[in-house]
């Protein structure tokens, strides 16, 4: 199989290079600003269903940050950016460590996939992603599929995808330079620079991005729920490097990324580590090659071959060594069909192989694992007359799981000002690697879901939309810890899953905007103890069962903009020192933001913020019984930052 994947790179490079095609329109909008909502409302994504449409028919409920939105929000990573989804919390996990939950479900460990320029971010042995290393300043636009898409992106794409896209060769135009600081309360929270270029020479276009940055966790005090406490000023350092190189002529395109990312903590499993600090370290180095080869103006071909080389949760010391390298392998090949208009199938096929080694590999032996995934899809597209369908499926075999089928079926519809989705989908959460070796007969983790929205334009400038969901999971792959006997497993529990709504509603004009976002949920279908509020409770642990979003953006002058956000939260549930749970109090999170264009001189931005205005003394709340206390989120953080585009 391995030699398989080989002979797939030398193929790409024997096709003859497509022609130069033009800017799709997707790509077109997010090379410029938009002023206008209508603009805004009409953009095309391709994220929930790989065939571009515009947002308001898409086969899923998709939120889209474009360049400009990150620019102005004033964001200092990625978690600040992914706050502003209602949908989204983030909570803690173990180790220092950070995840999300989706409307309500814990979503730590393979349930969200996350994928950065086409690489796949979850690490393999968990299926966890570390939020704090994304250079978000490299972000050209990030697209959110909230709900099961496991028939476009498999065993990792159960509750949401999370797809991110960097500043393309076009979009760049030139170089850029940045560089920012932040200081909390106590001590310093972040320091970071960066370079990028970007240019198109003809059929040639070639860009180059480099990061780094240092931040800390937060400058506040940990305690544990045996009483002991530690300050995480200069014990809770996140720690990044980031080199993304592209280059691509005609048809064919080529990315290598180089990603090291590590972080120190204290907090560790259930108590502190009192001897010091820990570091754990996340190294990543993937590369890509990809071919796109259009026949006539119906039919194109893609294919592609990936490479990922990673050593997640390498740690060297005393507390908790751990060494694994892990090798991904994956080839693809995928046709699209347009025969008419408002018609439109896609099909293909993508096998990946994974290969694992514990420690440092001896010369003629073999210690770890090997696995092997297959997967066949095909998804159909129409416009009728009452409404547009959208119909797909894809089957994976596993070398270790049965085949698994993943459906989905959207009917979606916009008339004028109107639009209208209903959406049935189905997902599963795939076992990973340390599942199946903690645990092996594990079974896949299995989700459906029934989601309804509807939007209405009121005017040029006013946009509000709602919508519904149901989700039901059934073997619920969850994460178990015997302290009598010191072992750790894994086990397919009860049934869990959330209903709820949300709403928001979208302000714009000529540049200025205010959105207001709102979810709520209850979870009073989940049978999984560990990861209720009480027995028969409508919350779950960690998540607010109601999240409000408010975010504007106001120009006070020509050049110069304020951008204000507030995030309310209302009670969370999460254990506390007496190994009950505990009600934490509802807060205000508040954010402002200035940023002045060309200040002295053409190309010149300065960004002046103010995160946590309020002093809310947020922290992030396990959200399953895991032992862990509340892990501190930063305290207020004034920020400064420039860039200079030349």
């Amino acid at each position: 199989m391995k030699f398989i994947l080989w002979i797939l790179l030398p193929l790409l490079w024997a096709m003859p290079p497509a022609a130069a095609a033009a800017d799709s329109a997707e790509d077109l909008f997010y090379q410029s600003e938009r002023t206008s909502l209508e603009d805004l409302l009409n953009i095309k994504t391709s994220a929930a269903s790989r065939v571009s449409v515009e947002l308001r028919k898409s086969p899923g409920l998709v939120t889209v940050m474009t360049g400009e939105d990150i620019r102005f929000s004033g964001a200092r990573n990625l978690v600040d950016l992914l706050r502003l989804v209602p949908d989204f919390e983030f909570v803690a996990d173990v180790q220092g460590n950070t995840g999300l939950a989706v409307r309500g479900n814990s979503a730590i460990e393979g349930k969200v996939r996350v994928i950065w320029d086409g690489h796949t971010y979850n690490e393999i042995l968990y299926g966890t992603v570390q939020f704090d290393r994304f250079p978000i300043d490299q972000i050209e636009k990030i697209e959110i599929i909230k709900g099961p898409v496991s028939v476009i992106y498999g065993g990792l794409g159960e509750m949401a995808v999370i797809n991110i896209v960097t500043k393309s060769p076009a979009a760049l135009d030139g170089g850029r330079v940045y560089a920012g600081y932040g200081q909390m309360r106590e001590a310093w929270g972040r320091r970071f620079a960066g370079y990028q270029f970007g240019r198109v020479y003809g059929e040639t276009s070639f860009s180059a991005l480099a990061h780094v940055s240092s931040a800390q966790r937060s400058d506040r005090t940990y305690r544990d729920f045996a009483g002991s406490a530690y300050g995480m000023n200069g014990d809770s350092l996140l720690a990044s490097k980031n080199l993304n190189l592209f280059l691509a002529r005609g048809g064919l395109s080529l990315r290598f990324i180089a990603d090291d990312y590590s972080l120190q903590e204290r907090d560790h499993f259930t108590t502190i580590l009192t001897t010091g600090p820990a570091r754990i370290k996340f190294p990543v180095y993937s590369f890509e090659a990809k071919h796109s080869l259009p026949a006539g103006d119906k039919f194109r071909l893609e294919s592609k071959f990936d490479f990922q080389y990673s050593r997640p949760w390498y740690e060297t010391d005393a507390y908790f060594p751990y060494d694994k390298t892990v090798r991904k392998y994956t080839g693809g090949l995928t046709a699209f069909y347009n025969p008419a208009a408002g018609t439109s199938l896609m099909g293909g096929a993508e096998f990946t192989h994974d290969e694992i080694e514990v420690g440092a590999p001896t010369p003629g032996a073999s210690s770890g694992a090997r696995y092997d995934n297959l997967a066949l899809f095909a998804q159909a597209g129409l416009d009728l007359p009452l409404f547009s369908l959208t119909a797909g499926g894809r089957l994976d075999s596993h070398s270790h799981n049965d085949t698994e089928f993943s459906p989905r079926l959207a009917l979606t519809k916009r008339l004028d000002d109107l639009h209208f989705k209903a959406i049935y989908s189905g997902g599963f959460r795939a076992p990973t690697a340390e599942n199946i070796r903690l645990t092996p007969g594990i079974k896949p983790e299995h989700m459906s879901a029934m989601e309804f929205e509807t939007g209405y334009m009121f005017g040029e400038n006013l946009f509000v939309s709602a919508n519904v969901f149901d989700i039901t999971i059934q073997d619920t792959i969850l994460y178990r810890y015997d302290p009598v006997t010191d072992t750790e497993n894994y086990e397919n529990s009860a049934r869990t899953g959330s209903r709820g709504y949300g709403f928001n509603v979208k302000f714009h004009e000529d540049g200025d905007s205010l959105e207001l976002g709102y979810s709520a949920y209850s979870a009073a279908k989940n049978r999984v103890t560990k990861t209720q509020a009480a027995p028969g409770s409508s919350a779950m642990l960690g998540s607010p069962r109601h999240k409000a979003v408010l975010n504007a953006r106001y120009h006070l002058s020509e050049r110069l903009a304020a951008s204000p956000s507030l995030i309310y939260l209302s009670r969370r549930y999460g254990y506390d020192a007496s190994g009950t749970v505990k009600a934490y109090r509802e807060l205000l999170l508040a954010d402002v933001y200035f940023r002045l264009q060309d200040s002295f001189t053409r190309g010149l931005a300065l960004g002046l913020g103010v995160h946590d205005m309020f002093g809310a003394n947020y922290s992030y709340i396990q959200s399953y019984d895991g032992g862990h206390a509340p892990l501190p989120y930063a305290s207020r953080e004034f920020f400064l930052k420039a860039e200079y585009a030349f």
